[in-house]
């Protein structure tokens, strides 16, 4: 009789799961990435627009070239706050992701626990059986070895 696994259909219900959530987590990972560069970017502007100001300042700039630069450096600065609170919202989307992808994968591999159990005592069995059953068909072969002599 070959081995059956009874709650197959649930093993693989459960790694389908798994892998849905791990491709929601690589999502959210891509998501993250991208969000943490376009900060980084925006940082990195500011950066550059500070010393392009600096440099400006020192050549001279008219009153109301550097009002323009003041409102263009506080719209730059609101920009960095909303992208920064992009990058947190996604981290914490992501750390939530994983929870869940560990929690389906802890799943999963009580699924798979389960079956090598199961498929370790159905070798065991058919090994006592196979066992049984060479020692059944030496004494019998004894016996009529015996009753021939």
């Amino acid at each position: 009789m070959p081995f059956r696994f009874t709650l197959k259909a649930l093993q693989r219900v459960r790694a389908i799961y798994e892998r849905r959530e791990g491709q929601r987590l690589g999502a959210l990972t891509h998501q993250l990435f991208h969000a943490q560069e376009q900060l980084a970017a925006l940082k990195q502007g500011r950066l550059d627009d500070a010393g392009w100001l600096a440099q400006r300042l020192r050549q001279g700039m008219t009153g109301a070239e550097v009002q323009v630069q003041v409102v263009c450096s506080s719209l730059r600065l609101r920009r960095i706050k909303a992208a920064a609170q992009v990058v947190e919202s996604v981290s914490q989307l992501r750390q939530r992701q994983l929870a869940e992808y560990r929690q389906a994968r802890q799943k999963l591999e009580v699924i798979e626990r389960l079956y090598q159990r199961q498929l370790s005592a159905y070798r065991r069995t058919q090994a006592r059986r196979e066992h049984q059953q060479a020692t059944d068909m030496f004494l019998i072969r004894s016996q009529i070895a015996n009753d021939g002599q």
